[in-house]
């Protein structure tokens, strides 16, 4: 996955925080700080992370082996859970919940503190570090298209659809039925993971847990308002990318003296041409 542009950019990898993990990650031997990484940090990007660098398989996994520390307290909480029906333990379980939750919590301030003290401590290492310029392109393209969206969603555009509006705020009101009905009526069972699927509430049918109508209605309402928000932003995708293409034609017509412009310059009054264009996409 390191070779792939798009994941490296998803990690952030030329983002300070990122770059301050890399210099724990890439250290020699098996430091605190690097166990606490491997075990406190998060799944993604950690874990990524460690393939993108190219660091040793072998050498993670043994430095992730204190993680049976956050394991155990974990499965012992799922444990205590399924039996919680049963006298006696809804005690432990909520014991065990506790204990769970103090050592992902442990594990989580952690890992930042680990990270904020390699960034304190050895700040002129890290910004010596090299820069992803694929990455670097990439981040800068996509707030060039971010930008583009932003002035593409004004609402004070004149040339902005009446069904385009009438398209986000039905999504939105959509949205806001579906939360109000979670709230104000009983709309599915109370289901708990010491539930058999072949008992009540479930009974081997998983729609037995929505509740009547209100259960229905609150089901559809989000999944309306869900494909109707994917349609508008499906429309605002393909709005935002006929006005950079606007954008880059006027850049184009401009000449290459003018293209090369500093970039503050030269962005912000093509952004702004499209509006006095009037055209509309």
């Amino acid at each position: 996955m390191g070779s792939r542009i798009e994941i490296r950019a998803a990690c952030q990898t030329n983002s300070s925080f990122i770059r301050a993990a890399r210099f724990v990650l890439t250290q020699r031997g098996c430091t605190f700080g690097k166990t606490v990484v491997l075990c406190g940090g998060p799944d993604w990007p950690t874990s990524v992370l460690t393939g993108i660098l190219g660091l040793s398989c072998p050498k993670m996994l043994f430095g992730s082996i204190p993680v049976v520390l956050l394991i155990l307290p974990s499965t012992a909480m799922g444990s205590a859970l399924i039996m919680a029906n049963r006298p006696g333990w809804d005690l432990a379980a909520s014991a065990m919940t506790m204990a769970m939750l103090a050592t992902q919590m442990g594990a989580s301030v952690g890992f930042v503190a680990v990270i904020e003290h390699a960034a304190t401590a050895y700040e002129a290492e890290i910004a010596a570090l090299p820069i992803d310029e694929e990455v670097a392109a990439l981040d800068e393209a996509r707030a060039l298209y971010a930008t583009a969206w932003r002035n593409a969603s004004d609402w004070r555009d004149a040339s902005y659809p009446a069904a385009a509006r009438v398209l986000a705020v039905t999504a939105a009101a959509a949205g806001l039925v579906g939360c109000h009905l979670s709230v104000l009526a009983a709309c599915f069972a109370r289901v708990t993971v010491a539930d058999r699927f072949d008992a009540p509430p479930i009974s081997g049918n998983p729609l037995n847990v929505v509740r009547g109508g209100a259960g229905y209605a609150l089901l559809a309402s989000f999944l309306g308002g869900l494909l109707l928000l994917l349609l508008h932003r499906a429309w605002l995708g393909r709005r935002t990318r006929a006005r950079l293409v606007v954008e880059e034609a006027a850049v184009a017509r401009r000449g290459p003296d003018k293209a090369m412009a500093p970039k503050g310059a030269a962005e912000a009054p093509v952004l702004e041409q499209g509006k006095v264009w009037g055209v509309h996409y």
